[in-house]
Order: C-alpha cells, then structure tokens, then sequence
C-alpha cells in the first residue's frame, strides 16, 4: 500500500484538522519509503520502540504522543537524538495522532465508554464541530446503493425518484461511502457534494455517561482493574456509596474535573491528578488517577485492531507494540503488585 494512502486511513479517523492548536499531531519524521506492508503502533515514540518495529519490518510507525511539542535540533546525545537516528537510518515514516485522535470521541477513546456501557453520552470539553456532507448520485439502481449503505452508522440514505440517490453522512467516513456506492452502483456518478450546517459532528475531550446500573464504587473499581494495564489507583475526595454516572478522559485531564463534576459525575477517571488539584475534589464526589499511561495505552490498542480491521488482509500488517507504565507501586507488607502488568 502506498504510504500516502495509508496515511490517509488513519486520518480518516484521527483529523489533523481536529488537533489542538498547540499540538504536533501528524508527521514527525518523514520517511522516504514510497510502500508499507508493515503498520507499527504504539503509545509512544522511544527509541527502544523504534528498535522494535524497525526489527520488525515496519516502513510507518504510529504513536499517540508526539517527538516533541515544538521542533528542536539533535543538538546532543540523548532519546531524541537516537530516535530519529534510528527512524531516518531506514527510510521510515513516523506518525503522531494525538489530539487528533483524542477528540474522536466516537472512536477509540470512547472504549472504556462502550466497555461499561455508558448511556447518554457527552463530551466533557467541546473543541468544535465539523458539518456532515450531502452527495447526490444519478445511478440505474438507486436501491442498491441505499441497501449497501443502510448498515453504515451515522449514514442517512434517501431515494430521489427513479435514478437518484442521495446520502448524509460524517465527513470521516467520506471514502468509505463513495467506495460501497462505486462497488454497489458501478455507473453512479456523482452529482452534487454539498457541506451541510446540520447536522454535524461535534468532537471535543473526555465523555460522560450514565451506568445501565447503580455500581459501588469498590464494584467500579474492580472493573477498572480488569480493563487496565494497572492494578493501582490514586483516589481523591470522598468515596461515594455507589456510583451512577461516570465520566472520564484518558492521559493527562485532571483540569477537566469540574466539568465532570458539574455535569452530574460522582467519579471522574484520568491521570496526573496534582495535589491543590485534589484538594478541589468537591465534597461526595471522587476523582480516580488511573495514570496517564493506562487508559491511552489501551486507546491506542484498539486504535491498531480497528486499523487491522478496515485495511483487510489484502492491506499492511498491524502490529501493536504494548508500551510501559513507567510508574510503579510499593506499600510495605502488602502483595499488591510492584509494576503494571
């Protein structure tokens, strides 16, 4: 697969155009590789992570953090310096979706949303909304191309007379609709494509929800312990009896936890909780620091299996490269673990 077609899939989910303004989502260090057959990705650019998917085979390498915030020289001997040694000495791409995929809040980070099944969803900090698309085909059999698109989530088909079709949909999943509408509709052609005001697709940072039931908090706690990559949790506030309505927002969101709060959350999930931070916990209400690790590094994970799914057999190999906690927990006399897992 071409390179700049694969780059193309994953920003078909991770918009470069959704990133924070003060991000550096998109190409790190740009390859001089034309093909890939082999797709790494990983929670965060090492160069020991480069070792292993170099190793491996892989000509594009995908990450969620960035190599740096603000460009810099290899002016010294340090990680950054053996990163893109290792990357440029090959010829490979390296690519960062960070806010760009932190904001697709119906995509991979909404997986601890969908692992409890949270109802009523909504995002915590909106960043903004981008209008669906309208398209209009004249085909011969307009109802082919509306069964090939009726199982399509978010998609809206509707027949105009004989020989017309027309659909609403995101514009994320713009190729993915004009690919079904070629392969049902051989002699569609395309009319009109028109960006619509509404309806549109918000994106934004964190999700809030409510629980199909009530849970104790120690319940929801063991939950999280299943789901994630670490055994520990820092809690701050006081613990409710048991917890309703949960929100959450992985990496780095401790500053959001008002917003949790105010829109009805009695538990907020995130990492690097700070000290004055937690002491603004208001009262009958808990945040819980699952680490800035653990709740990205399992994004990331599904990000790749999604990945694997859409580019098919006939597309690059994915492989997932896990990453490393590089917090630990000790309580003397206790067997809780030492390290994540």
């Amino acid at each position: 697969m071409r390179v700049d077609d694969l780059l193309a899939v994953i920003e078909a989910t991770a918009d470069p155009g959704r990133a924070a303004s003060w991000d550096r989502s998109g190409v790190q260090i740009a390859g001089t590789a034309e093909r890939c057959d082999k797709l790494a990705v990983a929670l965060d650019p090492s160069p020991d992570l480069a070792r292993q998917a170099l190793a491996w085979g892989a000509q594009v390498i995908l990450t969620h953090h960035p190599v740096s915030l603000a460009p810099r020289l290899p002016d010294r001997l340090d990680d950054h310096h053996r990163l893109l040694t290792l990357v440029l000495s090959r010829g490979a791409w390296l690519y960062a979706a960070h806010t760009s995929l932190d904001t697709v809040v119906d995509g991979p980070p909404a997986w601890l949303a969908d692992a409890f099944a949270l109802v009523g969803r909504r995002i915590l900090e909106p960043a903004g909304r981008i209008p669906h698309l309208a398209v209009r085909w004249r085909a011969a059999s307009p109802p082919s191309g509306r069964a090939a698109l009726a199982g399509l989530n978010g998609v809206s088909v509707m027949l105009l007379g004989n020989d017309l079709l027309e659909a609403v949909f995101p514009r994320r999943l713009t190729a993915r609709v004009l690919a079904m509408v070629a392969a049902a509709c051989p002699d569609a052609r395309e009319l009109s494509r028109l960006s619509l005001d509404e309806p549109a697709e918000a994106y934004g940072y964190g999700l809030v929800g409510d629980l199909p039931a009530p849970l104790p908090l120690d319940a929801l706690l063991a939950r999280l312990a299943d789901l994630l990559p670490r055994r520990f949790f820092l809690l701050a506030g006081s613990a409710p009896e048991t917890v309703s309505r949960l929100a959450y927002c992985p990496g780095s969101g401790a500053d959001m936890a008002g917003r949790a709060f105010a829109a009805g959350a009695e538990v907020y999930l995130t990492g690097d909780l700070k000290y004055h931070q937690a002491l603004a916990v208001p009262p009958g209400r808990c945040v819980v620091d699952v680490g800035h690790f653990s709740l990205e590094e399992v994004m990331m994970r599904r990000f790749a299996e999604s990945l694997a799914a859409e580019l098919g057999p006939d597309g690059p190999a994915v492989r997932y490269f896990p990453g490393n906690d590089p917090f630990s927990a000790h309580v003397p006399g206790s067997d809780l673990p030492r390290r994540t897992e």
